[in-house]
């Protein structure tokens, strides 16, 4: 004798399992998702600090000119400074800027990185495109040593900082994400990116 089951427990088994479903996709994935973002961030996070140095930071006032050539950055490699930026001038270029004494050459590892500088409880982020030209550690603009020290650049001259390597988004330097990124920014899950594909 066959048994069939009423159609109304058929019924009720297959709702159960779309609401298991769309739970799965919209509650559990994105948090497991947001939970390895968090995972890779705090790993980020940790070996930046990790990396911290002691260091010393003075100014020079090659970088407040803003008609000096960047050709004589140290950075400076046929006829570019930085990927997809054609800079003639200082003047031309939008982000702050320092050189370090670790950069050798327009072929160093150090050329185009940024840095967190940390003066007590005030911290500024320097892109890296030459060397140091007095003494040790990084030199930068007036400008920018004064918001680091609150205005006590000419007053103090050198001072000493922590410095850690950071992402470039840090410094305003960041690339054209791809469609993979740009799709992950509205959740990475099959409902964002049908919304994605749909509305953007």
């Amino acid at each position: 004798m066959v048994l069939y089951a009423p159609e109304s427990l058929i019924s009720l088994k297959r709702n159960f399992k779309k609401i298991n479903q769309v739970f799965l996709e919209f509650y559990i994935w994105p948090l497991h998702l947001d939970f390895k973002m968090y995972i890779s961030r705090l790993a980020t996070i940790t070996s930046y600090v990790s990396l911290s140095t002691a260091t010393t930071v003075t100014y020079s006032g090659f970088y407040d000119d803003d008609t000096a050539s960047v050709t004589e950055l140290a950075c400076w490699k046929g006829g570019r400074i930085v990927e997809g930026q054609d800079w003639a001038k200082l003047g031309e270029v939008t982000y702050q800027i320092a050189g370090y004494e670790g950069v050798d050459g327009p072929n160093s590892s150090l050329c185009g990185s940024c840095w967190s500088l940390s003066y007590g409880a005030i911290s500024r982020s320097v892109l890296v495109l030459s060397s140091a030209q007095v003494g040790s550690g990084f030199e930068t603009s007036l400008t920018v040593m004064n918001s680091l020290t609150g205005g006590k650049a000419e007053q103090l001259g050198r001072v000493n900082v922590t410095a850690y390597q950071t992402e470039l988004l840090d410094c305003g330097v960041a690339s054209e994400p791809t469609e993979g990124e740009r799709k992950m920014v509205v959740g990475g899950n099959w409902y964002s990116n049908w919304f994605y594909d749909n509305f953007t």
